[in-house]
């Protein structure tokens, strides 16, 4: 994946305009600057590796930034059984064992529970040695906040794949009913892990909105996706509004880029 796409309206030495989100993970990183007051995209860099692409046209002095770092442990905690100091604790009994790096939470109001997190720690690092002040974001929270939104017109399932992994999140009668990630190698694994997201959630693969994205979601994926369940759809499309028209190729792909600007303020 490699793109580089600005609007004619970007100017990166412009003061208090620019929201910079950044995506670093899966082999790819990338970059998106979206102007604070609507949200639109402005510019839009990405490509293999580990480092930030076409630098010198970063926003020279963002407003705010955040940044998703995988890969990602996470888990959701009730607030009322979250006791201060315990957080660790809570991640190691459904993860077991734990890599290093710097134990985050963040509160997911309308799930009233925190989010309990560890990002990949070189690309946190990376990151923040270059923007100290950037906010780092989950991607469970994200994939929550995002399937809330998707959902006000009936029950959706939220799926979005990265390298080895998808993640998913369920929503119905403006409830989560499921938020898990799973390793997925291949297309069958992402349609198992689909099909089964939505029985233990008792529901038909009728049911529900099938909402994809994600880095590594390719087009065989898609099609064993569609074959199986009656309604996908590639969310954010190329007519969406934060998308502001920017010839972005599947701009589903980065997602986890595109909607960090929304869920950030």
């Amino acid at each position: 994946m490699r793109t580089a796409v600005s609007s004619n309206t970007y100017a990166p030495d412009r003061e208090r305009t620019w929201h910079l989100s950044i995506w670093a993970g899966g082999s790819i990183t990338a970059w998106a600057v979206h102007e604070l007051d609507t949200g639109r995209c402005v510019a839009l860099h990405a490509a293999p590796g580990d480092e930030l692409p076409d630098v010198e046209r970063l926003p020279a002095r963002p407003v705010r930034t955040s940044f998703i770092a995988l890969p990602e442990i996470s888990t959701l905690v009730p607030e009322s059984a979250l006791t201060p100091g315990m957080e660790l604790q809570h991640l190691r009994l459904v993860h077991g064992s734990l890599p290093t790096g710097l134990l985050r939470d963040e509160p997911v109001e309308a799930l009233g529970a925190r989010c309990i997190y560890l990002h990949d720690e070189a690309a946190e690092h990376r990151l923040l040695k270059r923007f100290p002040a950037a906010r780092p974001m989950s991607l469970q929270a994200l994939m929550v906040r995002n399937v809330l939104r998707y959902a006000t017109t009936g029950p959706v399932l939220l799926l979005h794949r990265t390298a080895q992994r998808v993640d998913l999140a369920v929503c119905r009668d403006g409830k989560v009913t499921l938020t898990n990630a799973f390793h997925a190698v291949n297309g069958e694994d992402v349609l198992y892990y689909a099909l089964f997201a939505l029985e233990r959630c008792g529901m038909k693969p009728d049911a529900a909105t099938v909402v994809i994205g994600g880095t590594h979601l390719n087009d065989a994926e898609e099609a064993l996706l569609k074959a199986y369940l009656p309604e996908v759809k590639a969310l954010p499309a190329a007519g969406d509004g934060v998308v502001n028209g920017l010839p972005i190729d599947r701009p589903e792909r980065l997602a986890g880029l595109l909607d960090q600007c929304a869920c950030a303020s």
